[in-house]
């Protein structure tokens, strides 16, 4: 017995024809496409995170390298203006509220600074002695 090729391709066409032509079929690929995407977007979410927490890590390092040199200069018997501790002491604010929120970073480099820093801004807020 043989079997006719045209009827052999007919029904292969045909069962391609009800596999792409199902909803379930497209249902299929959506939820597949769905799931891909999402795995991608909350991979994103995680890189950004991770990319902010290095960006806030950088910018209290800075604001941590201003205030010891901030210190480094009032040893040094260099006087400053009211709006220069001013934006030191914002430094020292922004640097204490990351220290509070990320208790494993490393805070203890600038306590004593901070000390001295406000120290002195009281000692020149009674005697008047800003530049």
């Amino acid at each position: 017995m043989t079997i006719d090729p045209n009827i052999l391709i007919g029904g292969f066409v045909s069962v391609i024809v009800a596999i792409f032509g199902s909803a379930g079929f497209w249902q299929f690929v959506a939820n597949q496409a769905s799931k891909k995407t999402a795995a991608e977007i909350t991979g994103i979410k995680k890189e950004l995170a991770v990319m902010q927490q290095s960006e806030e890590e950088r910018e209290v390092r800075n604001s941590r390298r201003r205030i010891l040199r901030f210190n480094d200069e009032l040893y040094n018997h260099v006087k400053h203006s009211r709006e220069y501790f001013d934006d030191v002491l914002e430094d020292v604010n922004a640097y204490e509220q990351y220290c509070r929120k990320n208790p494993d970073f490393q805070n203890g480099k600038a306590v004593l600074a901070i000390e001295n820093i406000e120290r002195v801004y009281r000692e020149c807020m009674k005697n008047g002695d800003f530049i």
